[in-house]
């Protein structure tokens, strides 16, 4: 998942002043919780306190709390920092219904700094998905999760493909799958998408016999799916094991064969 300030830090070492702006109290219904942030520059802002009438606001505060218009870059304001309170409804015709307290602090390079600590720890924490296979839909699973609450990771052999893959996703190159699966941490989701159908099948057996992987998803028709559950209690795998195994993988309800529509699915 790509760091949600990344733009912001990129203009900062540009030389373009930031803001920190984030929610600091809720009382009753607001657009996002206390603690989200977001930050605001001259060419533009990362993040979002959620949209609508009071991100409107709070850009303009933001903005002049850089004593700058908007792409100009100037001297900061003299004020260092602030908090905004605003009742959505009477204060600005937000009908949320609640009120917020808004913070606005000028940003160093040490604030950068802890956000990147943050985001390391906060990716450790996050739910682990490892796709095996970076192929068209590997490619579009990895694009439809980019912004989710996730940890991504492509596994492939083929390494002109991972760079296709890499904006959204980690990667590792792997000439050894089943190597590589053993290397997964327990908890992980696999989803097993590649090349070659005897590999999808030594992958889905190996994950299959592991007891900490509690999902197996596996891309292709019914028809695999069987064949391959066919050939699994040939090789002795119990109903048990097998229950983690799903295959088409994606929602039913959304058709098409097309690797966008299959990642959406996903």
């Amino acid at each position: 998942m790509t760091p949600w300030w990344q733009s912001a830090e990129a203009a900062f070492e540009n030389g373009q002043a930031c803001v920190l702006v984030t929610v600091v109290g809720v009382r009753g219904s607001a657009p996002r919780a206390a603690g989200t942030p977001m930050i605001v520059y001259a060419d533009g802002f990362s993040g979002t306190i959620g949209g609508g009438a009071l991100e409107f606001e709070a850009l303009g505060k933001a903005r002049g709390l850089l004593g700058q218009n908007v792409g100009q870059v100037a001297p900061y304001a003299s004020t260092e920092a602030m908090t905004k309170n605003w009742i959505l409804g009477p204060d600005i015709g937000q009908c949320c219904g609640g009120d917020v307290d808004v913070h606005f602090e000028r940003m160093k390079a040490e604030d950068f700094t802890r956000l990147r600590r943050e985001d390391e720890a906060l990716q450790e924490a996050l739910p682990q998905i490892y796709v095996f296979g970076a192929g068209h839909v590997g490619q579009a699973v990895a694009r439809a999760t980019t912004a989710l609450p996730l940890r991504l990771t492509c596994v492939d052999g083929r390494a002109e493909l991972l760079p296709l893959v890499a904006p959204f996703a980690r990667t590792i190159l792997a000439p050894d799958p089943l190597a590589a699966l053993a290397e997964v941490p327990g908890g992980a989701l696999i989803f097993v998408m590649s090349h070659s159908h005897a590999i999808d099948f030594e992958l889905c057996r190996a994950a299959l016999q592991r007891d900490d992987l509690p999902f197996i998803g596996l891309i292709g028709s019914a028809t695999k799916g069987a064949r391959f559950r066919q050939r699994f209690i040939k090789d002795g795998l119990t109903e048990t094991q097998m229950c983690r195994l799903v295959s088409p993988i994606g929602l039913g309800g959304i058709s098409g064969k097309e690797p966008a529509v299959i990642g959406i699915s996903v």
